[in-house]
């Protein structure tokens, strides 16, 4: 299977202007994430990731609808909710703004294999304990963004989750690497897309550029 690098002017917004959001964020943090982003490359997928989630954080940041009402009640805001998964678990490590992203970057711990579920099921968790307490059509829609590298151990089990997104949820699945791993899961998730408007999915492939990935990504989130 071969898949085409994308084209920045193709990603349009999945949600239309003015349309309140929550953008959340579920990160791999798995083994692979440490391989090289394309073939002869010495860049690793995790630290392209890393220079795009600078540009990415402050821009979606800076778009959460939700965070002068969060301002208001005292609380911390502004930044960009984020769930790690790897090894079978999930991590909470809250809002990564501007200020605080490049800290913890560096305190992730990378490794381990791929599960996604604990992680998309901590993200719901999270949102929910947020706005679960106001009624559906007040609450803003989820956005998520999910990057990884290729495909998990419970693929299925997300694929079929996915397929039932639906109402206020709304996921955009970025894939980046290269091989067979990628090439499944990319197969996986189209086949998704193609059926639910609520999700997208876009390859990177080996794209190493950080800022063709910062742009892609907001095209669809913003």
């Amino acid at each position: 299977m071969t898949t085409s690098e994308p084209s920045v002017n193709d990603l349009s917004p999945m949600l239309k202007p003015g349309v309140e959001k929550e953008p959340m964020l579920l990160l791999d943090t798995t083994g692979s994430m440490s391989y090289p982003v394309a073939e002869g490359s010495t860049v690793e997928r995790r630290q392209l990731i890393g220079e795009a989630l600078g540009r990415i954080v402050e821009v979606l940041g800076a778009e959460d609808s939700q965070a002068a009402k969060e301002q208001a009640a005292g609380e911390e805001a502004g930044g960009l909710m984020t769930i790690t998964f790897a090894g079978g678990s999930a991590t909470n490590i809250e809002d990564l703004s501007a200020d605080n992203w490049r800290q913890k970057w560096a305190q992730i711990r990378w490794g381990g294999g791929t599960r996604i579920m604990p992680g998309w099921e901590m993200l719901v968790e999270q949102y929910l304990e947020e706005f679960g307490d106001v009624p559906k059509l007040d609450r803003p829609h989820l956005l998520g963004l999910v990057i990884t590298d290729g495909e998990a151990d419970d693929t299925d089990q997300f694929a079929q989750t996915l397929a039932q997104a639906k109402g206020g949820v709304y996921v955009c699945i970025a894939i980046l690497g290269y091989g067979q791993e990628h090439d499944r899961a990319l197969q996986v998730y189209k086949q998704i897309e193609a059926q639910n408007d609520h999700v997208r999915v876009v390859t990177f492939g080996s794209e190493t550029n950080p800022d063709v990935i910062a742009d892609g990504l907001l095209s669809m989130m913003s």
